[in-house]
């Protein structure tokens, strides 16, 4: 039975240990070979080998792996609900180094978390199973509760309470094809833009702020990290980690919580799982998926790991080492010129960016329509992720210039000489500079002018407020390189946040949160990942301090 076939076959009936066993049997033997094989070898430690009763250096009830939004809910959790239990957290870096401190910080929440599991089902096309997603909706549902309880001013958040049933028509959801896709709201802490905000402007710096109020029972620690597991060769129980450039042997007597994020920033497993090896992350520096090869040693299962929140084809500088349009930008600047490849033809709908979409009713067909939806964009009457090549131009003229192509807080207005974008007097002479056939840049733009004097394009379909023409010199070209927010894959996740092995099974004391093995599988909802940091990293918390620390 081949990867697709077995999805296929799951259904919201499916036992977890069936769905482990048949969804991600393909990715087993890559997995466990592909992430093992390229590990790096600390010389401390070995994975499955090392026993519990010798050569501790610390110990700690908890020990929670990498201090972005998840590992802080982790350890606050600990600290607040642990009844003295102590907590080490410890930080590949001198500061977060993930997405957590860069994303928008937005959260999906819920009032109707038996709707919104529903939703999610029909998100997740069995890709994860229900009990799992089922967790996840229970958990948004407490998740705004909790932060107000922590102590977040509620005066300086951006609060959108839930649709219902009945104002569903006026809610916008990403996916408003999907029944139920009303049933979530959105929290952000310190983006209520009416009111002078003079608290943490961000939900990453609040979750900060409160460890730092618990150093009693939260040890954290930066510019350390994880270099291993230490697991009993008999039981498979984790006992503790290696930790630190000088590899401590630390004991975690009730769990280690894993919240190290993606492989973002390894070309590597990019390539080998998502064709992308040349892409581009927006954010973060240091997830490389040093977790990922750790927890393969130790007999993980994997799951998701061709999934991310990407990809869209995002300007860049001439020499491809920073956005020239930020990443995350409203309107999109794509939609004031067009965008070719290195053969000078558009290939897809070129109006892109990591969300751009109109806004349709509930539950209409979006079949025939147009956008990017976190890189999901519509082909072939399905919102599939697109394959996108290393490299393209985006092409527009100084009317596309003055209107935004480049946002005027990137340049002054010479682009050229900022080294920003490739400018000529000429189509022909701009498509010598780009280094594509001259003809086919020419046929390209003289029939993407067309389109657009007609006001429709035949080809792709962009609507019609994007048809921007390619008429007027100086004529600009800017790189573009595929761009993407995270990647989800990792070790799977039960409903207790614990890691599964390859028959289904926990491995005892091993649990997960956030992006690291996230439930996103295939369609994403934006702020879904802020929230799936905040109730996993509660739940997996928990479920470690439930076991008795002997």
């Amino acid at each position: 039975m081949d990867k697709k076939t077995a999805i296929e076959a799951t259904t919201s009936t499916t036992s977890r240990r069936s769905f482990v066993k048949v969804a991600g049997a393909a990715l087993a033997g890559a997995a466990a070979m592909g992430l093992a094989g390229c590990a790096p070898q600390t010389g401390k430690s070995s994975s499955g080998s090392s026993n519990s009763g010798e050569g501790w250096d610390e110990e700690f009830d908890v020990v929670v792996v990498g201090a972005g939004i998840a590992g802080l809910a982790s350890a606050l959790t600990v600290a607040t609900e642990g009844q003295g239990a102590s907590c080490l957290l410890i930080e590949k870096g001198p500061m977060a180094s993930g997405n957590s401190p860069y994303c928008k910080g937005d959260a999906i929440w819920t009032r109707d978390p038996e709707a919104m599991s529903k939703y999610l089902k029909n998100l997740a096309h069995g890709t994860t199973p229900d009990d799992v997603l089922d967790a996840y909706a229970q958990g948004c549902s407490e998740i705004y509760d909790w932060m107000v309880d922590l102590g977040v001013n509620v005066d300086e958040m951006s609060v959108t309470e839930p649709a219902t049933a009945d104002t569903a028509e006026e809610w916008n959801a990403e996916y408003h094809e999907l029944e139920y896709s009303y049933a979530f709201g959105y929290f952000a802490v310190g983006k209520n833009k009416d009111v002078e905000v003079k608290g943490p402007n961000h939900v990453h710096v609040f979750l900060q702020e409160k460890v730092n109020e618990h150093s009693d029972v939260i040890d954290y620690r930066t510019d350390t990290p994880l270099m291993d597991l230490v697991q009993d060769p008999e039981t498979k129980e984790i006992l503790g980690v290696v930790a630190g450039e000088d590899g401590k042997r630390i004991r975690a007597k009730r769990g280690v919580v894993m919240c190290l994020g993606g492989f973002e920033h390894s070309p590597e497993m990019m390539q080998n799982y998502l064709s992308q090896g040349a892409a581009v992350p927006a954010a973060g520096s240091m997830n490389t998926g040093d977790g990922h090869r750790i927890c393969a040693r130790i007999g993980a299962e994997f799951w998701h790991m061709n999934n991310c929140a990407g990809f869209w084809l995002a300007g860049r500088d001439l020499e491809n080492t920073a956005y020239t349009n930020p990443p995350i930008f409203k309107p999109a600047p794509k939609g004031f010129g067009i965008t070719v490849g290195v053969n000078g033809r558009r290939f897809y709908m070129d109006w892109d960016g990591y969300n751009v979409r109109e806004r349709y009713p509930y539950m209409s067909d979006m079949s025939v329509h147009v956008g990017s939806r976190h890189g999901h964009m519509q082909f072939g009457g399905e919102w599939p992720h697109l394959p996108l090549p290393s490299k393209a131009w985006f092409v527009f003229d100084s009317d596309g210039l003055a209107q935004g192509a480049i946002p005027p807080e990137t340049t002054k207005g010479h682009p050229d000489e900022e080294g920003l974008a490739l400018a000529a007097n000429s189509i022909e002479e701009l498509a010598e500079k780009m280094e594509v056939p001259v003809e086919e840049l020419v046929t390209t733009v003289n029939q993407w002018n067309e389109c657009c004097d007609n006001g429709k394009d035949i080809f792709f379909h962009r609507p019609e407020s994007t048809l921007v023409p390619v008429k007027k010199a100086p004529f600009y070209a800017q790189l573009c390189a595929p761009s993407f927010l995270n990647t989800d894959g990792g070790p799977v996740r039960a409903a207790d946040g614990s890691i599964l092995d390859h028959d289904g099974n926990p491995i005892p004391g091993l649990y997960s949160a956030g992006e690291f093995g996230s439930i996103w599988g295939h369609y994403y909802e934006g702020g879904g990942n802020v929230a799936e940091c905040l109730v996993f990293g509660r739940i997996s918390a928990r479920s470690a301090l439930s076991r008795s620390g002997e």
